[in-house]
């Protein structure tokens, strides 16, 4: 599959994301409009860092 298909695919499956391929690289952009869907989020992407992310505010209250 080419990178355009490809594109377009994701940004179907994906539609609360921003995806574009820039220089070569892929790239995403997210927004939610509370924190812990912000965080549901990330945790999808990276689930360890947004852990770490979660325990930090955590000591932060």
């Amino acid at each position: 599959m080419d990178d355009a298909v490809t594109l377009l695919l994701i940004r179907h499956l994906f539609p609360g994301w921003t995806i574009t391929r820039e220089e070569g690289a892929w790239c995403a952009t997210l927004s939610s409009p509370d924190a812990d869907g912000l965080l549901g989020k990330l945790a999808a992407a990276d689930p360890g860092l947004a852990e770490r992310a979660v325990s930090l505010l955590a000591e932060k209250r």
